[in-house]
């Protein structure tokens, strides 16, 4: 019953670890395994990709082609897109956060981290 038990167990975990994720991509892609360096570098692709003054517009569908979820405009006036990968206990986060003006970029950083309970 053990071994039937550790098998079950075995394969729900090789399931779940085996999610069919998109490959990351290359903004997001082999960043620093020090988050503390990791995410400047994730805020400086992300400001070289989409330069202040471009198109929203254009910024949206190349974020959306790259597999980020974009979100509506939050009450602080910023718009998001995040790629969100884990478990069930921590995740890891990439999320491109902007404001635009006539649509054009105005601001915009991108935040890279890992949230747990």
């Amino acid at each position: 019953m053990r071994q039937f038990t550790a098998s079950v167990l075995l394969g729900f975990l090789s399931a779940c670890g085996s999610a069919p994720y998109r490959p990351l991509p290359p903004i997001a892609d082999k960043l620093p395994s020090d988050v503390r360096n990791a995410e400047p570098e994730f805020d400086r692709r992300v400001e070289t990709a989409f330069p202040l003054g471009s198109s929203e517009e254009k910024a949206i569908t190349e974020l959306d082609r790259l597999g980020f979820e974009v979100s509506p405009q939050g009450a602080d006036g910023y718009r998001s897109a995040d790629i969100k990968r884990g478990g069930m206990i921590c995740q890891t986060l990439w999320s491109v956060r902007w404001k635009a003006e006539a649509g054009q970029l105005r601001d915009i950083f991108g935040v890279y981290g890992f949230r747990c309970p």
